[in-house]
């Protein structure tokens, strides 16, 4: 048998510095879905994104928009407010303006828009309701207890 160091290429099979190979191979899953849930912006590489770095955008990933807000937070979330402003990203101010002017007095289109209306707030909870889901599932979150139904627990903090 030939020592394995003078077989040629024998760099590929054998490692000295067996530390830096573990940290490659195993690596850290949790930070790295956190860096990747706070930088979505760059891997989205899109126009609307770029240009306004500093806001967040109903373009962006809902579970991303989730984790910034929680970013805000300490380590107990209130579920409503982070709802409430979750909501308040996604819902844009310059439609309301447009659907206000467009009411008429007649009740059948009154109906119609309440619908729209309650719909689209159907919608928006179940987006919230599938974000702080997939957070749980990473691990970033812990869902709430029998003694306290309306807080989230923050379970990883900073990078």
């Amino acid at each position: 048998m030939k020592p394995i160091e003078s077989l040629p290429f024998h760099e590929i099979l054998c490692f000295k510095k067996v530390d830096k190979l573990q940290t490659a191979l195993l690596g850290d899953p949790r930070k790295r879905i956190q860096a990747d849930l706070l930088e979505v912006r760059k891997y989205l590489r899109c126009g609307c994104c770029s240009s306004r770095e500093s806001r967040l955008l109903p373009s962006l990933h809902d579970t991303s928009i989730l984790y910034i807000l929680a970013q805000e937070h300490g380590d107990i979330i209130n579920v409503h407010d982070w709802f409430q402003s979750f909501k308040a990203i996604l819902v844009n101010p310059s439609i309301k303006a447009r659907s206000k002017s467009k009411h008429s007095s007649t009740p059948k289109k009154k109906k119609n828009t309440e619908h729209s209306d309650s719909y689209s707030a159907a919608a928006i909870q179940a987006r919230f309701c599938k974000g702080v889901s997939e957070l749980q599932v990473t691990g970033l979150l812990r869902m709430p207890t029998k003694r306290r139904p309306d807080f989230v627990q923050r379970v990883a903090f900073g990078l």
